[in-house]
């Protein structure tokens, strides 16, 4: 490998038979220049980019950071792709690394960050508001600072964009929207969710997947209604409940809600109202989903 672009002397751009890398260790550029080779016994990682772009961004994020911010970052998303079944994109890599440098210039200040969302990010988003717990530890790791809560939960909000593959604009209007089914939900039946058990996660995780399909408009929704004309024969409270949704997503977000995804509407909310083991007075503790991801 030889480098075809200096940034510093922990980080180079290398060509490696043909492919652009960028390359870092410690001194891995001290008194080279462009088109010297690199000692392989000095680099720390290498990172390869598919995307010009995102190589492009790369390029530019790295001319003003400490370079370990980088190597923080790339061990975080290798723990996400051990410890997560999603496939994990090289555009998780920027936007961490990213995030981490203002983190952590925000917490040597002493500036203290507020997240406004980190409630609904800690219920909604459990399973990765966790794994931005541990990539807390690696920051933790490698410099000895510990950020906020409220840093950690950006970093799960990052976390839920490399997952889901989802627009950090309607990440926002999502976790708005799930707010407000399960209120209504509560409300018209009167449910107390039990927030550890599975059936309730398997309910959220539905609704994740259901905000995502309703305001993305570039993802069809389901077109089997089978579900939905079930509701109409067996559970038309159910039904009743779902279309009040239905209809106040469109006037709030302006996104129509197929009958397909309301027939699944319709199964959630009628497992949670005629569960077996609702209390006499009605109330329910459970919340109940299907099996399918995104369903």
């Amino acid at each position: 490998m030889y480098i075809k672009r200096v940034y510093n002397n922990n980080v180079v751009m290398v060509d490696d038979a043909g492919t652009e890398r960028i390359a870092v260790g410690k001194g891995i550029a001290f008194g080279r220049k462009r088109g010297d080779m690199v000692d392989s016994a000095s680099i720390e990682k290498v990172f390869t980019l598919d995307d010009p772009t995102q190589l492009s961004r790369l390029e530019r994020l790295i001319k003003g950071i400490p370079s370990e911010y980088l190597l923080i970052a790339e061990d975080i998303v290798a723990m996400l792709r051990r410890e997560s079944d999603s496939v994990i994109d090289d555009s998780v890599l920027i936007a961490l690394t990213d995030h981490i440098s203002m983190a952590l210039e925000r917490e040597q200040a002493g500036i203290i960050c507020d997240n406004p969302l980190l409630f609904e990010i800690k219920r909604f988003y459990g399973r990765e508001f966790e794994l931005a717990l541990k990539a807390r530890e690696i920051i933790r790791g490698h410099l000895g600072i510990e950020i906020s809560e409220a840093e950690v939960g950006f970093i799960a909000l990052h976390i839920v964009n490399a997952t889901m593959k989802q627009r950090t604009d309607h990440l926002m209007l999502s976790i708005k929207m799930i707010n407000g089914i399960l209120n209504t939900v509560s409300e018209t039946f009167g449910l107390t969710y039990d927030e550890g058990s599975v059936q309730y996660e398997r309910f959220l995780r539905h609704l994740q997947f259901f905000s995502q399909r309703v305001l993305d408009k570039s993802i069809a929704q389901s077109e089997d209604t089978f579900l939905f004309h079930l509701g109409k024969d067996q559970y038309p409270d159910a039904l009743e409940c779902t279309e009040r949704i239905g209809a106040h997503i469109e006037q709030e977000y302006g996104c129509v809600v197929s009958d397909a995804e309301k027939g699944y509407l319709v199964y959630h909310i009628a497992n949670l109202v005629h569960a077996p083991h609702a209390d006499a007075s009605g109330e329910s503790s459970v919340a109940a989903g299907d099996q399918q991801k995104g369903a």
